[in-house]
């Protein structure tokens, strides 16, 4: 196992879709920067009231900074078409046919891979976050450091949300043996576009169970990320969001392993 997930950063970190888009992540970093400094400290003089009246807040803490970067459907984009491209990359190349073909636990592999690509995912948030947050730090006169054990235990939560995120759209690659097809599916759950369908199940709820205990929408997993209160839920809502990260991942690396194992390699 171990060799197979060397073998797969050394053909990441030789790719050049790898380094586009480390370059993709720094400069969107340094977007979320000139954002926040623009709206906290107004240099340029374009609000009148600046970022309380815009934001309702005065100062930016090192907590917001996680939830700028990482709790934001475009750096989910981002993230998802590195997983996708570095997972459909195998199939394309005919890694599938000339290795794993000839092995009998291909499960094996699946592993290796979403590994590796938890790995670059790892790397990339590292990367995009600390240049933000530095830079923030740094040059954002409003900027406020607060809790470092707050800081941590949101980055911790949300990059675990990450994490199973990297497994559903490596599943989803695995699903389609396409790029194409991962993407498409990774960019339906990015955006929000299956929001619609969540308001219209809880509607529905609503309508034939009054005052639910819980709604459809809290178990769909691109809900439960971009909605959850990181800085302030309790311990109980910190459970359940690792539950669902959890169930998430397991299920979404269990039928990719499923699939790579009894599907026929061409």
């Amino acid at each position: 196992m171990f060799n197979l997930i060397k073998m797969n950063l050394y053909r990441m970190t030789h790719a050049v879709s790898t380094w586009v888009i480390a370059i993709v992540t720094v400069l969107y970093a340094f977007l979320q920067f000139g954002a926040l400094k623009l709206m906290m400290d107004d240099p340029l003089h374009m609000f009148d009231g600046g970022a309380v009246s815009i934001l309702g807040m005065d100062n930016v803490t090192g907590v917001d900074t996680v939830t700028n970067f990482l709790q934001n459907s475009n750096v989910l984009i981002i993230f998802a078409v590195f997983v996708v491209i570095f997972a459909n990359a195998e199939q394309k190349c005919g890694f599938d046919k000339n290795i794993i073909g000839i092995t009998q636990h291909r499960w094996k592999h699946t592993v290796a891979r979403w590994l590796s690509a938890v790995i670059g995912v790892t790397a990339l948030i590292l990367l995009g976050y600390g240049i933000m947050f530095g830079l923030s730090a740094l040059f954002i006169n409003h900027f406020t450091l607060g809790s470092v054990a707050a800081i941590a235990r949101s980055f911790g939560l949300m990059y675990m949300g990450m994490v199973a995120f990297s497994a559903v759209f490596f599943f989803f690659t695995t699903l389609f043996k396409s790029s194409a097809g991962g993407i498409v599916a990774s960019l339906v759950i990015s955006l929000g576009i299956l929001n619609l369908i969540e308001k219209l199940l809880d509607l529905l709820t609503k309508k034939f169970i009054s005052n639910p205990r819980f709604l459809p929408s809290d178990f769909f997993f691109d809900n439960a990320y971009m909605t959850f209160d990181h800085a302030g839920a309790g311990t109980k809502a910190i459970l359940g969001f690792v539950a669902i990260c959890a169930v998430y991942a397991i299920i979404s690396m269990g039928a990719s392993m499923l699939l790579q194992q009894r599907r026929d390699v061409k």
